[in-house]
Parts: C-alpha cells; structure tokens; sequence
C-alpha cells in the first residue's frame, strides 16, 4: 500500500513546528510493500493556534489541506489538537527528527499496522 504523511516542518527537511504552529507541511508517499520513501510536495497551510488560543475554523482547515494524507508528524501536537486529528482519522505523531529519519522509523517500526491506517491509500 501506499500511503502519505504530512511533516510539519519549515524547510523539508527537519521537523521543527509545533502541529498548531506549521504554516507549511511536506507530503510523502510510503511505499509499504517495497519499504521505500518520496518526498512529493509542499502544502501551505493557516496555523490554527495564536498566541495560546485555538481556532476550531483553522483546524478544520488544515485538516481540509490534509485530507488525503493517513498520520501528520509535527515536532509537538498539543492534546486538544491531537484529539481533533484523530477525531478526523489521522494517525499522528511527535517525532523531533529530521524527515528522513522519521521515514525511516515509521518503516522500520511498521507504524501503519500498529495505528490501523485504513484511509487515504493508493495502491
């Protein structure tokens, strides 16, 4: 199967914003059955937390940004917001790592079988 994550990240290649903090997130595609990687595009995005309050509007609208990806890894996803993602069937994550090695981790570690990925695949 193939599935796409959205990192949170100001320059593609490490994950460095909080999920409510991330103007911009980049989408790879996971190969499952070949363990491979690619990273595909970039994604703007309107961060939904300012200064210490959340907008419900903005979330939905990174959520609408993200609709056909399966997790989002952000360096830090506050509980609220971590309930709002998983609410809307995404898997996510706290990975403080750079892309490539947060790739590899949730390969290795064969993270779509342990949260149940089920939506937003191309095969």
């Amino acid at each position: 199967m193939i599935y796409k994550i959205a990192f949170a990240s100001s320059d593609g290649v490490r994950i460095d914003r909080h999920f409510g903090a991330a103007d911009k997130f980049f989408i790879a595609e996971i190969d499952t059955e070949k363990e491979d990687y690619e990273l595909k595009e970039s994604r703007d995005a309107v961060p939904p937390c300012n200064g210490g309050t959340h907008s419900i509007s903005k979330f939905e609208t990174v959520i609408d940004t993200l609709s056909d990806v399966s997790a989002i890894v952000a360096q830090r996803i506050g509980p609220g917001a971590l309930q709002f993602v998983r609410e809307h069937g995404k898997a996510a994550y706290q990975i403080p790592l750079d892309i490539e090695q947060a790739l590899c981790l949730l390969l290795e570690e064969k993270q779509w079988e342990a949260d149940k990925w089920r939506s937003h695949t191309k095969n």
